[in-house]
């Protein structure tokens, strides 16, 4: 913001000033006044300190480079353009008003944000640049100094020659910074050229910078157009050459190939330049390398993450996190299509026999999906009036001296419900069903009031071993769900999990998730699994309760017997044989004896003495 200050015309900006006397003035200035008269010039007098400068094009950058130990800064539309995401290549092209375009962040960005010198960067290959008219401007604003950047250096010999012909050319810029100093600004000379720096410094320039080409790409990993040791080459002939004519002129190095501090520590040994002027070095390529670490971490941090999310769907797939134990290859398959299914929006179907663990995994479909927040409703589906069946569900017309009843469809529209056993809903209540699948709608019972709802149908059906859904359901309600049901395996076809089974069902009798599995023999274990199972996974909840209560924690199979309510066997059936029973744990868990043991409740010791015992793998 500027302010006058009274009996002054000069206009201040920013928040560093001091007193003002100039005209009997009792404002305040910049400390600009003071670093004009000798700020900078300690730095550039002082051949033990060495300079750094910073070409940049924003306010942000320059607090930081200040914060590092920047001795003065350049605001330069180079910089602008690499903060804009273009690069310096760009300061050289006629795609806007270079000099109101440096002056317009120099000032209300730059200068506002850093106590450091400011010089700024004035393009003299503008043919409507009033030299002397600008240079009053740069005063007012409050600069510290000004360098002829963009310069004609940068430009190549045959467009270059065409300017110099137009009086655009390099005399043009000496004139800048001539006038420039003339004013009590101080001034900073870009050169290539041996000769381009005996000019400048035969014109009075205090410091000149030797700048030969533009950094090399960290993207594509490209060569520099010069080599470190040429760079040091032509830059040590040009300090020669400009430090001939004025031993104190102070030579610093421009950016070049150069990107990192070990590679200028080279090439100050060798050249003996007193200072460093960064573009691309102090800002593109370290905003480059920090932006690529620091979204490296975060796109890491989101890997972890997948793998998390990874494990944790696993974990849900091992059955653990929702109660349902899936060490099988059928039951990982059943727990997929949970999955599967309940990430949708379609009506569920789980079937299977009685006992086998259909209303978890119903629950389960319903924990998968985008409504698991709000609690699922539960209907069973028992024989009885339709009063109480198809009205509970559907809802009922209200009659001469009854209210009309509310539908469970209705007060369900923001989630499932869960039709436990739908094969025993009246035939009447199926089509209903299948019905409001169809359409979203559906009738009041004895009326014709039509409500719509969105409530989602996950249904259970119980069939026996052995047959199929199409003796228990209606076709066209069955073909509502072709394609959306999920098969429950019966607790024969699904051994591999027997183990993990009991254990669950110890721990759970026992209120003890810690609890230790109750001690079996093998023969235990053969009975268990020789046995048909009508009950499933309820039967074996129910004779694992009757286990845990036993004085004798070491089952035998003499004990099972009257569990399973079987008379022993004369001799062994040869399906249900040891050796037939390691032999079928071994093709389930593809030969891997450690998985084999798990899986069989054996010790992988004992699961060793009898392969070799029996001889399986001879």
């Amino acid at each position: 913001m500027e302010s006058r200050c009274e009996g002054c015309t000069r206009p201040q900006i920013g928040a560093n000033f001091r007193t003002c006397r100039a005209g009997g003035g009792t404002g305040m200035h910049t400390r600009t006044d003071q670093v004009r008269g000798n700020g900078i010039r300690q730095f550039f007098r002082n051949s033990r300190s060495f300079v750094l400068g910073a070409g940049i094009g924003s306010g942000m950058t320059a607090r930081a480079a200040e914060r590092a130990g920047a001795d003065f800064v350049l605001a330069l539309n180079a910089g602008r353009f690499r903060a804009m995401g273009g690069s310096s290549p760009a300061s050289i092209l006629p795609i806007r008003n270079c000099n109101e375009f440096v002056a317009g962040f120099g000032r209300t960005e730059i200068l506002t944000s850093t106590k450091l010198p400011v010089f700024v960067g004035v393009c003299t290959f503008d043919p409507r640049l009033d030299i002397d008219r600008w240079l009053e401007r740069i005063i007012s604003w409050g600069f510290s100094g000004v360098t002829n950047f963009p310069s004609v250096i940068h430009i190549d010999d045959y467009r270059r020659s065409l300017l110099e012909k137009c009086g655009l050319g390099y005399e043009r810029e000496i004139e800048l910074l001539v006038k420039a100093a003339k004013r009590g600004l101080m001034t900073i000379a870009y050169t290539r050229t041996r000769s381009e720096a005996k000019r400048m410094v035969e014109a009075g320039t205090e410091a000149i910078c030797i700048n030969f080409n533009l950094n090399r790409s960290i993207e594509d990993g490209s060569d520099p157009s010069m080599s470190l040791a040429e760079l040091a080459a032509r830059t040590s002939a040009v300090a020669r050459v400009a430090q001939s004519f004025n031993k104190n002129v102070v030579c610093l190095l421009g950016g070049g190939p150069v990107t990192k501090p070990d590679e200028l520590l080279g090439i100050c040994r060798e050249t003996g330049v007193q200072g460093f002027i960064g573009g691309s070095s102090l800002d593109r390529v370290p905003l480059e390398m920090s932006v690529l670490e620091v979204t490296s971490g975060f796109k890491t941090i989101h890997l972890l993450r997948e793998k998390v999310d990874l494990l944790e769907r696993q974990l849900q797939l091992s059955g653990f996190r929702h109660g349902v134990i899936a060490q099988s290859s059928v039951m990982k398959r059943t727990l997929e299509s949970a999955r599967r299914l309940g990430a949708s929006s379609h009506p569920v179907l789980v079937w299977g026999e009685a006992g086998s663990g259909k209303r978890r995994i119903a629950s389960l479909v319903h924990a998968f999906s985008d409504r698991k927040h709000v609690k699922a409703a539960l209907f069973h589906c028992r024989p009885g009036p339709a009063i109480a069946t198809v009205g509970a569900l559907f809802g009922a017309e209200r009659e001469e001296n009854t209210k009309r009843q509310l539908s469970l469809l209705e007060t369900s529209s923001n989630t499932a419900v869960l039709l436990l056993h739908v094969d025993q809903l009246s035939r009447d209540g199926q089509e209903r069903l299948a019905d409001y699948l169809e359409t979203g709608t559906f009738t009041l019972l004895n009326g014709l009031t039509v409500l719509r709802s969105t409530a989602r149908i996950i249904a259970t059906a119980t069939v026996a071993r052995g047959a199929g859904l199409q003796s228990v359901i209606c076709p066209r309600l069955l073909a509502l769900f072709a394609g959306l049901d999920i098969e429950m395996p019966a607790l024969p076809d699904r051994l591999e999990d027997l183990p993990q089974l009991i254990q669950h069902f110890t721990a759970e009798a026992k209120g003890d998730s810690n609890a230790q599995m109750l001690g079996m023999e093998n023969s235990a274990f053969l009975a268990l699994a020789g046995h048909h199972w009508p009950g499933n996974l309820r039967e074996l909840r129910q004779i694992v309760n009757q286990l845990v209560t036993l004085p004798d924690t070491h089952i035998t199979s003499e004990v099972l017997r009257p569990l399973l309510n079987t008379s022993p066997p004369t001799k062994p059936t040869a399906p249900f044989s040891e050796r037939e029973w390691i032999i079928d744990g071994l093709k389930r868990n593809r030969l891997h004896r450690g998985k084999t043991a798990r899986s069989l409740g054996l010790s992988r010791k004992t699961l060793y003495n009898k392969i070799k015992k029996l001889r399986i793998l001879e």
